[in-house]
């Protein structure tokens, strides 16, 4: 497989994501996630790496060329084709003396060359393979939340009733894309069983801190009690008005009607579905997801993943009502 060295530098000011299949084991690296102003160098099977479009223009992209995995590497040095090229020089030089001296001698020469590069060869394959094995692994990184409320149900952390305010580490920079919560940044202390309320978003989650999946909603809206406004109020004579950079959000997503069909559709082949613009790129519980950029269109209900979390629609208006951030994992 071709494989070449790509250098991405994300000149945006928000988090992007990318996928690609990686050159030395050929595996799959999904929603890689690249900050502000940082720079990766990535080994890509030629045609294998995936951008959402919303991100494209974000990504300054160089291709560094052709680049040989590291596998391969170790397979050309056929040191014993150089050996036998010896042999006529020295039967050449020796033609007074009897033959039978140098048949022995130009026999051994040969054996002994094969003996090393056999022994070293596979010494180094598996070294080259088993150290990209171990990168996926360290993920500690964690998110800090401030001012979460917490309570025994929905309606008190949404209601900040009889629970508390408290700092939680989540393992996903969108809260409602976190599948496991902390109170550290270690995450070696679980938030515990309980709700969790952020930014009106709020979400279950058990004694070990992992999140029960789909539990994600946004809290009631609360009725408002009746206030007197007073009649001295004075209107702004000039009010500023804003205009919105963007009308909708592109993603590339699976469906299915189960959460694993919607995996597997992203994988293989992902659909363009277009999202309101609600808390950010996303997509988020509560936003809408519609087939054209008019958000004229509702997507039926069913599941839609992004590669690594899942969303439920239901309702038939192509509302999201839960997700699993981790549900393809």
């Amino acid at each position: 497989m071709a494989c070449s060295k790509y250098t991405l530098t994300n000149t945006g000011s928000t988090i992007v994501n990318f996928n690609y299949r990686r050159c030395d084991d050929s595996l799959w690296e999904y929603q890689v996630e690249l900050n502000p102003n940082q720079t990766k160098n990535i080994w890509v099977i030629n045609g294998t790496y995936t951008i959402s479009p919303v991100y494209t223009s974000s990504v300054y992209l160089i291709n560094q060329g052709a680049f040989t995995p590291i596998s391969e590497t170790a397979t050309p040095t056929p040191t014993p084709s150089v050996t036998p090229s010896n042999t006529p020089t020295g039967t050449a030089a020796v033609t007074p003396t009897p033959t039978n001296t140098q048949t022995p001698t130009n026999t051994s020469t040969p054996t002994n060359t094969p003996t090393n590069t056999t022994s070293v060869t596979p010494t180094d394959t598996p070294s080259s393979t088993s150290t990209p094995t171990s990168t996926p692994t360290p993920t500690l990184s964690r998110i800090l939340f401030s001012s979460v409320y917490s309570g025994s149900t929905s309606l008190n952390a949404c209601g900040n009733i009889g629970g508390s305010l408290i700092n939680v580490y989540g393992n996903n920079s969108s809260f409602d894309q976190v599948d496991n919560f902390s109170l550290d940044s270690a995450g070696s202390s679980p938030a515990g069983a309980g709700y969790l309320e952020y930014n009106n978003y709020v979400v279950e989650i058990q004694s070990d801190g992992d999140v029960v999946a789909y539990s994600y909603t946004l809290c009631p809206t609360l009725t408002p009690t009746p206030t007197n406004t007073p009649t001295n109020t004075q209107t702004p004579t000039h009010t500023p008005t804003t205009t919105p950079t963007r009308a909708y959000y592109q993603y590339s997503l699976g469906t299915g009607g189960t959460p694993s069909e919607a995996c597997i559709d992203y994988g293989s082949a992902p659909n363009t579905i277009y999202g309101t613009v609600a808390e950010g790129p996303g997509p988020n519980v509560g936003e809408f997801l519609y087939y054209n950029s008019g958000l004229s269109t509702p997507v039926i209900n069913g599941y839609y993943s992004n590669g690594t979390a899942v969303f439920l629609v239901t309702g038939g208006s192509g509302k999201i009502t839960g997700v699993d951030p981790s549900g393809c994992v």
